[in-house]
């Protein structure tokens, strides 16, 4: 009798504990805890990780804010060594500046001419229907056009964006929630300028996006049949201009070398604010020229191959 209560008493724990374990699954199960799969999400607004996109930035929630920055390219292959040498000096010094958290992303896009090439043919329509005669050169270019990406080899577009942060409204307490969101964007705007002036030095031209265009980026993330970013990360090309943390470009530099990394930062900031376009911008662009040439010149190729 006492054997069948001790096999009694352990079956009633082992089942206890094999429905505890069960119950402890089905709770933490990542299927039946998606969003996505919930009866009673009713907004779209509910499956995203930020409450809005306004004002150029992104709201995260609890006063954190994104703005995002979008820059142009330079192709550092094709520079020779001394510039080379420059833009990774500049790059180090512009990395120095930043106080405050960014993400560098990459985004490579598969190019999609559907669109363009509709387009194409209601102007060949157009243009056919009005000189019969050119039938034969608009098919060739029909033709040509689409071919397009696989004559020149590359059918991708990489953009370069830097994710800016700012997360110090929410420790402001003496300010009300509208004061917060009107301090975050005067600060996350100062941060970005910031970025965009020390960018200039490096020779790369970038902006602020807008609302609209931060939509698109984020519609282009969560939607990505048309993106790859493995290739990219593969390729190393977002980290390619990456200063090592121990390699220090500044120790020991000589004041010609630091002079004529100056004017060269100068001149990139000169040429992309199109300050040259006027007279005296011209003007000064061509005297900055002539002091680099005259004092400096570190970076520079020597003239006729020397």
């Amino acid at each position: 009798m006492s054997i069948f209560l001790v096999i009694l008493i352990m079956v009633v724990v082992f089942g206890g504990m094999i429905a505890a374990m069960i119950a402890i699954i089905r709770k933490f199960d990542p299927a039946r805890n998606d969003s996505v799969n919930k009866t009673n999400s009713t907004k779209a607004q509910e499956l995203l990780p930020f409450e809005d996109i306004t004002n150029n930035m992104i709201v995260l929630g609890n006063h954190r804010y994104r703005a995002v920055i979008s820059c142009s390219s330079t192709n550092y292959q094709l520079k020779t060594n001394g510039e080379r040498e420059q833009i990774e000096m500049s790059f180090q010094r512009f990395l120095n500046t930043i106080s405050f958290p960014i993400t560098f992303f990459l985004q490579t896009k598969i190019i999609d001419n559907t669109e363009r090439l509709k387009e194409l043919d209601k102007d060949i329509e157009a243009v056919t229907a009005e000189f019969p005669n050119m039938a034969d050169y608009a098919e060739a270019y029909r033709e040509e056009m689409r071919r397009l990406n696989e004559r020149i080899g590359n059918n991708q577009q990489k953009k370069r964006y830097i994710i800016v942060t700012y997360d110090d409204s929410g420790t402001l307490n003496t300010l009300s929630d509208e004061e917060k969101v009107i301090h975050a964007e005067k600060e996350i705007k100062q941060r970005c300028h910031a970025i965009i002036s020390n960018l200039q030095s490096v020779g790369v031209n970038a902006s602020i996006m807008k609302t609209e265009d931060l939509v698109e980026l984020i519609y282009s993330c969560y939607y990505r049949d048309d993106y790859s970013y493995a290739q990219a990360i593969s390729e190393k090309e977002p980290f390619s201009l990456f200063v090592e943390g121990g390699q220090d470009h500044f120790r020991n530099i000589p004041k010609t070398k630091m002079l004529d990394l100056i004017l060269g930062e100068t001149i990139n900031q000169i040429q992309l604010a199109n300050i040259d376009t006027d007279p005296a911008g011209k003007k000064t662009l061509m005297e900055i020229k002539g002091l680099r040439e005259k004092y400096a010149g570190y970076f520079q190729e020597p003239k006729g191959g020397e």
